[in-house]
């Protein structure tokens, strides 16, 4: 009897116990869920659950009209130090590689490796470099040193590299160089962008970083989302005509031995800017010293958009327009020419100091007269005709362009406590007026646009996660008629023959404006220094293309007829030819169906 019960028993027993377990797991369920802690469960158990972080998209890729790439991402890593795990022989062999592999001072690594970091309270490092503006900035590596040093690591290569890792970020690079470097800017260390599209477009191609959790569980982490990616860019600029700009530029920079120098191509129907170079180039893979010219306010980084000069003769075209536009003068008006004119107590003299006499207003435009120009602007048109157009044509104001740091320039009025009379007489001929060069070369394309003034961009399309946006052509005004456009070109046309061959090109028509400006100072204008200019377009018939040249202090010449003006023919020349543009007589057969 008892034999055949305890088998029972035993079941019995362990089912009880089975019972009383799990009627203790449901009374710890409810006092987890609703008990006084329960809180504190929660959060611990949501905090378990993976851990946070924050995702940055890939920055979008910028390319230029034809698919070439300008800008686009690779990894760099900083070399990085675990203070505590560094060892006598690491201490040594650190500074060694290092210097070994990127020609850094070992001295300057050792000194960093000594210092007390665990008594500051700091258990990692990044190791840096001083610049050569004197300012230090963390050492980074490309893959292939970052390769190099890996290897060290993990094979038997003797060396103690103990404390030393290699942490790895985002990095811009720029496959074309210092190509286009003043037009893309900069992407710096952090991932932000600085000056030209680089610093006007930084969000757009940025994206939009998100912050999620990260589950522990790997099924769970790949269902993760994606954060939304930065647009992509094509410009409007051409590479092989950027390229064929930036080698005119750098010859004539060489040749008249000048400071610096922009030449820009822009098609005044549409406002793209087709070419801009500026000398000196940027390299925006080595960006330190410009970035620290540029904050000592040496230099401009973007130059067509933020350097303001004084534009000198070649802003008489916007003079000459105005005057024509309100009808006070016409081509063939004659002016006797003295030598001289007083405006406002100040008497302004021409380029020469010479009287040339009995002048048409085309001939004035041709010899680039000073003191004509100045009679136009004060005695025919006044103040308020002269700056009423002035402003029309954009200038003293934003242009709009796509580049970062654009600057507006300064255009005194009689609403300013600064203007004088003799304001009137001297902006007639393009002194005590700065502009930008993108804000003359803007104005100046309405008036090869048959009157119509557009605003200049770098961008074409915009490719994004939602597709393609092409930017439309945005009209910024219409300062003058086409008539008055037509008339002036034709002067301009005619001034160019007759003035001087360095800006013709056979079988082409061109019309064109030199420009020489002095270079003001501190104590007033340096007489050893100018600017010399040249803007024009083309063909006279039907222009697709408008073309400003501007070289800084030249020291072989001071005239913009000297030294812009070949600038200009030669850019053309090879313009023409890339942009299939057939001469002249050709064009007109074609039209004619000949």
């Amino acid at each position: 009897m008892n034999e055949a019960a305890s088998p029972s028993a035993r079941i019995r027993l362990v089912l009880l116990g089975m019972a009383l377990i799990a009627a203790g797991m449901v009374v710890q369920l409810v006092r987890v869920q609703f008990g006084p802690y329960a809180p504190v469960f929660k959060d611990l158990g949501s905090s378990s659950g993976g851990r946070m972080e924050r995702v940055i998209p890939d920055r979008g890729l910028v390319f230029d009209r034809n698919g070439k790439l300008l800008a686009a991402n690779a990894t760099m890593y900083y070399m990085e130090v675990e203070v505590r795990q560094l060892t006598q022989a690491s201490v040594q062999a650190i500074p060694d590689v290092i210097s070994t592999l990127l020609s850094q001072d070992p001295k300057d690594i050792r000194v960093q490796l000594a210092r007390d970091w665990v008594g500051q309270g700091q258990l990692r490092i990044r190791l840096t470099r001083r610049g050569s503006d004197g300012k230090t900035w963390p050492i980074t590596i490309d893959e292939g040193i970052a390769d190099v040093i890996k290897g060290f690591m993990t094979a038997d290569s003797g060396l103690d590299l103990s404390g030393l890792s290699l942490v790895g970020a985002p990095r811009r690079i720029y496959p074309t160089g210092s190509l286009l470097g003043h037009v893309l800017g900069f992407v710096n260390q952090e991932g932000k962008g600085f000056f030209g599209i680089e610093g006007y477009y930084d969000e757009w191609l940025s994206g939009k970083p998100i912050t999620i959790e990260r589950p522990l569980i790997p099924p769970e982490a790949r269902l993760q989302p994606d954060p939304p990616a930065g647009v992509n860019l094509v410009l409007s600029i051409d590479v092989n005509m950027q390229q064929m700009v930036e080698t005119v530029l750098e010859n004539a920079i060489e040749t008249s031995q000048a400071e610096s120098g922009q030449v820009m191509v822009m098609d005044p129907r549409t406002g793209e800017i087709l070419a801009m170079a500026s000398w000196p180039t940027l390299d925006p893979e080595e960006y330190e010293p410009w970035l620290a010219k540029e904050q000592a306010k040496e230099v401009v980084i973007s130059p067509a958009a933020s350097a303001q000069y004084e534009p000198g003769s070649t802003f008489k075209v916007l003079v000459m327009a105005a005057a024509l536009d309100a009808g006070v003068v016409k081509p063939e008006d004659e002016f006797i020419d003295t030598g001289e004119i007083e405006v406002g107590g100040n008497i302004i003299r021409n380029w020469d100091g010479n009287a040339w006499g009995s002048q048409t207003m085309t001939g004035c435009m041709q010899h680039s007269l000073n003191v004509c120009l100045a009679f136009v602007g004060s005695q025919k048109l006044g103040a308020g005709l002269l700056y009423g157009y002035l402003n029309a044509f954009g200038i003293g104001q934003l242009t709009g362009i796509d580049l970062a740091g654009e600057v507006q320039g300064n255009l005194r009025t009689p609403r300013n406590v600064d203007w004088t009379e003799s304001d009137l007489g001297t902006n007639s001929f393009g002194q005590g007026v700065s502009v930008t060069p993108v804000q003359l070369l803007s104005a100046v394309a309405a008036v090869a646009n048959r009157g119509v003034m557009v605003q200049p961009h770098l961008v074409r399309e915009v490719v994004g996660p939602q597709g393609v946006y092409w930017p439309k052509t945005t009209v910024l005004g219409k300062p003058i008629t086409a008539d008055t456009a037509e008339v002036l070109t034709e002067m301009l046309a005619q001034s160019l023959e007759n003035e001087t061959s360095y800006a013709t090109v056979p079988g082409y028509r061109l019309a064109g404006k030199t420009g020489t400006a002095q270079v003001p100072g501190e104590f007033g204008y340096d007489p050893d220094s100018t600017v010399a200019s040249f803007i024009g377009w083309g063909p006279v018939l039907d222009p697709q293309f408008v073309v400003y040249v501007r070289i800084d202090k030249p020291q072989n010449s001071p005239w913009g007829s000297v030294v812009a003006a070949p600038v200009f023919q030669d850019v053309v020349e090879r313009l023409v030819v890339m942009m299939n543009i057939p001469p002249d007589p050709v064009r007109m057969e074609l039209a004619g169906g000949g």
